[in-house]
């Protein structure tokens, strides 16, 4: 418990608490004497409290931002892939304690694990510190993809961006309409799959992406889009401001 302290700053008034957020429930299963209770309580804790948290730091951290993208940002910090990414920097993975069939399959590295790790840690941190201590871990933690939201918005979440501006163009009468993403290919054996993803805009293909899951050849497929669709944009409004000044004469 004292190296995984260490990692998180943070030293157990209840090292128990600490311990349950690092069982998962395969373990508790093929140990029945310990009397360790599994994590997944502690993550419904965590989950709420880090809602909570990651809400109130987007509303002070962003004061002009409307609540639609505050909302889309909130759903993207605490989504799975995010926190599962955010575990695995901080090391998670190698103290979760795992049955033996669970560990032997990958359990360390698997998302879902990674996720419910983070989210029990701050459930166990909330318990044993007090609010503002799971705040200050959580805003740490989670630093670089606040830091982003800063600097790149859209490369944190360029579905929801592609999304907004479909959208937007919509609402201007530029027959804007849903994106839709569809599997071109998925390849490779059932551990270590591969697919390629196009998203396609009034059933024009504007962007192709590649990737290990489907939601990060989403991702790809999605900024490419959006640096086409811009590029596009830009261009019809040099036109515009071409034909305001008479460059057509």
């Amino acid at each position: 418990m004292e190296d995984i302290e260490t990692r998180l700053g943070i030293t157990f008034e209840d090292a128990d608490l600490l311990r349950s957020a690092l069982t998962h429930p395969s373990y508790a299963n093929e140990h029945p004497e310990d009397p360790t209770e599994h994590n997944e309580r502690l993550e419904f804790l965590g989950d709420a409290v880090l809602g909570m948290i990651v809400a109130r730091t987007l509303y002070q951290r962003f004061p002009e931002v409307p609540e639609g993208r505050l909302t889309e940002w909130r759903a993207f910090l605490v989504c799975g892939p995010t926190l599962s990414r955010v575990a695995g920097t901080i090391g998670l993975g190698q103290w979760l304690r795992l049955g033996r069939g669970e560990d032997q399959t990958g359990g360390r590295e698997r998302e879902g694990n990674l996720e419910r790790a983070y989210e029990a840690v701050v459930g166990a941190i909330y318990l044993d510190q007090g609010l503002e201590a799971a705040r200050a871990f959580v805003r740490d933690s989670l630093g670089g993809e606040l830091a982003t939201l800063e600097t790149s918005p859209d490369s944190l979440n360029p579905k929801g961006a592609l999304q907004e501006l479909v959208q937007q163009l919509g609402e201007a009468g530029d027959n804007g309409s849903r994106p839709e993403y569809v599997l071109i290919a998925e390849t490779g054996p059932d551990h270590q799959r591969h697919y390629e993803v196009a998203v396609e805009i009034d059933g024009e293909t504007l962007g192709r992406g590649e990737g290990a899951s489907k939601q990060q050849a989403e991702k790809e497929a999605a900024t490419e889009a959006l640096v086409r669709l811009r590029a596009r944009l830009d261009d019809g409004d040099e036109e515009s401001r071409g034909a305001a000044r008479g460059d057509g004469d």
